[in-house]
């Protein structure tokens, strides 16, 4: 009997194993363990140890092998490739039971384990369609960092209104910064504003941004203290025709004017028509058009 999927990545969105070892550990009811944690915890029942060597540093392939080689782990393998390493003819020694994602990775390790076991990897679930909604807003942010005070006052106004909407949220990797888990997480408090009606789309292209914009009711963005010139995300949505909902201070600029060119969220008492949302994101092209790169190449130009 197993007792726990072990896995060198854990994250599902970064690394194929991983979302294959995520998903087999949930239909085997077992937890998923990565491989580290496994080295260092004493278990006495087996495990499903799912690797592709290849994928896996150096010092953490030392500590496997060490402790292949001293006996002290009970375990099933599933390779997802082979590589005819050393430590690869012992993990297929050693193991109580040997399974391979295909039968080309099972005729390559036959010569150690000719009991191996040829299986296959399974495809993405078929997931139940969305429904449709009446209204659907966009904001773009990393998840688990967008700030949610915004939303919170969004949610107050949505909670009155009759209408169903669904929040979608894309991200972008800032340069030093890294996709681990938290990166895809999104806030439980902006969740719970719309109800659990939020779609993380992860990082989009320009193209699909551009689509994006014009498909999309509203663009929703907050600012730790108002919109400015220099907010790419809003200029971009103003450009494209999209209705923008976003806060307001001193120090934005003066074509930003709430129930005009934009919505501010302070000043919201409801949420907008649909007329209003027409009329706003028509204005707010307008307003915004002319800030161009252009435009911005003749100020630069003496």
């Amino acid at each position: 009997m197993l007792s726990a999927v072990v896995s060198y990545h854990t994250n599902p969105y970064t690394c194929g194993v991983a979302r294959f070892n995520l998903a087999l550990s949930q239909a085997l009811g077992l937890p998923l363990l990565r491989l580290d944690d496994f080295l260092v915890e004493t278990l006495t029942s087996k495990v499903l140890v799912s690797l592709k060597l290849d994928e896996i540093d150096s010092a953490a392939l030392d500590r496997l092998s060490t402790a292949v080689q001293a006996g002290r782990i009970s375990f099933d393998l599933f390779l997802h490739a082979s590589n005819d390493s050393t430590l690869e003819r012992d993990l297929c020694s050693s193991a109580v039971r040997v399974f391979a994602a295909s039968a080309e990775i099972a005729s390559q390790v036959s010569a150690t384990r000719s009991d191996v076991v040829a299986c296959f990897a399974p495809g993405a679930p078929v997931l139940p369609l969305q429904a449709s909604v009446d209204c659907t807003l966009l904001t773009f942010g990393m998840a688990h960092k967008i700030r949610s005070d915004g939303y919170r006052k969004l949610a107050a106004l949505l909670r009155g209104d009759s209408r169903t909407f669904r929040l979608e949220i894309s991200t972008a990797l800032h340069e030093g910064g890294s996709f681990d888990e938290s990166f895809f997480m999104i806030g439980a408090e902006i969740t719970s504003a719309f109800g659990g009606d939020v779609r993380f789309l992860g990082f989009l292209a320009d193209a699909e941004v551009s689509q994006r914009l014009r498909e999309v009711d509203a663009l929703v963005a907050f600012f730790p203290r108002g919109a400015r010139e220099n907010n790419t995300t809003v200029l971009s949505a103003m450009t494209h025709g999209c209705a923008v909902i976003t806060n307001l201070d001193s120090h934005s600029p003066p074509w930003m004017v709430h129930g005009s060119t934009l919505f501010d969220i302070s000043q919201m008492s409801s949420f907008p028509t649909k007329s209003d949302l027409r009329r706003v994101r028509e204005a707010g092209m307008r307003a915004a058009n002319s800030f161009s790169f252009e435009y911005l190449a003749q100020i630069l130009t003496p």
